[in-house]
Formats: C-alpha cells, structure tokens, sequence
C-alpha cells in the first residue's frame, strides 16, 4: 500500500507542477520566461564580450560571444523540468517536516548551480569543439543532470529511513 501511495502522490504532484509550469510558460509566450531569461544573464556573465539576444516570437534568447552567435537558450535549458521531477519524489516519499524545510532549497540550489555550469559548458564546448556539441546537448550532460537529481533522491531516501541510534556507553 506504501508503494501506491507513494505512485499515486508522485504522479498527482508531477502532473500538478508541469501544469503550473506549462501555464507560466504560456503566460510569457511568445516570449522568453523569466527565470530562463535570468539563467541567461548569469551565464554571460562568465565569459568576456557576451550578450544576449531575446528572440521573442520564438521564445528563446540567443548567446553570442565576441559578436558571434554561440547558442540558443530556450524555457527546456533552464532545469524546470529536473527541479519538478526531484520535488515530485521528495514530496511523494514522506520525511520530517524539518528535512523538506533545509532539503528543497538545498536540492534547488545545487541543482540550479549544476545547470548553470551545464550551460557555461555547452557554451565552451559549441566554441571551441562544435564536432561534439550535440552529443554532449542531448545525451551526457542530460544524463549527468537526471543523475544528479537521483543522488538528492538516495539522500533524501537515507534521511527518511535513518534512525536515531543509541550512542553506545563507554563502560
């Protein structure tokens, strides 16, 4: 019964919050989304002679380095989608009220960090190795983000299912 309460408040809160992001989204469309826009400044930011482009009717930003188009950053580069499936977990596996007050902004900001140098990577990549940018876009570092994701679900697992031991006497 635990595993199908757990299924059923993992679906009902994923569903829930993709809803409440797709609304969000189409709210801002035909533009660029806020926070994706903000995820776009940060990371010029890093690189010298940056700027960011908004192309507006097709919801995206475009990076260019030294006035060369590098990439386009659309509402899919931001996370969103990484966050909601973590959060859905973390709610559905039930823990101490303490725990999801530290855990969840901890989880948001690691993972926002981690998108973050995501993106300056797939930048530095698309600069100087083109050859091997869309490999490293669609497979490794989506795989390294979702893995990611999955470690803050073993920790939150392990917190769930620790308990309290006596500490041993020194006799």
């Amino acid at each position: 019964m635990k595993a199908f309460t757990f299924l059923l408040v993992f679906l009902v809160v994923y569903v829930v919050l993709q809803l409440l992001y797709t609304l969000y989204l189409a709210y801002y469309n035909p533009h660029i989304d806020p926070f994706s826009y903000y995820i776009s400044t940060l990371v010029i930011k890093l690189f010298n002679q940056a700027e960011i482009t908004e192309i507006a009717q097709k919801s995206k930003i475009l990076i260019s380095v030294n006035g060369k188009p590098i990439v386009n950053i659309m509402e899919a580069c931001n996370g969103v989608s990484v966050f909601i499936t973590l959060w859905s977990f973390i709610l559905a596996y039930r823990n101490k009220l303490w725990h999801y007050t530290w855990f969840i902004p901890l989880s948001f900001i690691a993972l926002f960090l981690a998108n973050l140098a995501r993106i300056y990577l797939l930048i530095q990549i698309k600069m100087n190795v083109e050859s091997i940018f869309v490999f490293f876009h669609e497979y490794v570092f989506p795989v390294i983000l979702y893995l990611f994701a999955f470690g803050f679900m073993i920790v939150w697992v392990k917190l769930a299912t620790t308990e309290k031991k006596p500490h041993a006497s020194a006799n």
